[in-house]
């Protein structure tokens, strides 16, 4: 099947122009920059001075910070504000440990400078061949069996 790129372009374009244009995602009224930035100051008042989450709302609210469509901010919205704001510094707090301890991590180099690749082997017990036999040669269940049975044969007692 052949598609029309000359169409499917045109179609991206539209599909990113009403993207660009949805509301989704944009700063409407500047609320939770102006939260974030001010976040530990915000706290420091709430935790330090004692003042309630509405009172804190009420004086942000007077100087011109608003929620939805011009609405003077909450107590409700501006706790949810700086609940999700915490939430987000926290997720990306843990991201960036994360990242740092992959980085910490030194690289083992060769003496030319190369980076040198980590092998993996089996252990000595496993690269053994079974009943001391050629490893190429397949080994039988029933073969095994009995060797097994005579490494144990002496606790069994005779036959």
């Amino acid at each position: 099947m052949d598609i029309d790129l000359k169409r499917l372009r045109g179609d991206m374009k539209r599909l990113k122009a009403a993207r660009v244009a949805s509301p989704i995602g944009k700063i409407k009224t500047g609320a939770t920059e102006i939260i974030r930035s001010n976040f530990d100051e915000l706290e420091r008042l709430h935790r330090e001075d004692g003042a309630t989450w509405t009172e804190i709302a009420s004086g942000l609210a007077a100087q011109g910070v608003t929620q939805g469509k011009g609405q003077p901010l909450t107590g409700r919205r501006l706790t949810a504000l700086m609940h999700n704001i915490r939430t987000r510094a926290e997720k990306l707090k843990g991201k960036a440990i994360v990242r740092d301890r992959t980085q910490i991590l030194p690289e083992r180099s060769q003496k030319d400078g190369r980076t040198a690749r980590k092998t993996v082997s089996l252990s000595p017990e496993m690269n053994r061949p079974l009943g001391g036999s050629v490893p190429d040669q397949t080994i039988s269940e029933d073969e095994i069996r009995r060797t097994e049975l005579a490494k144990h044969a002496h606790l069994l007692g005779k036959r």
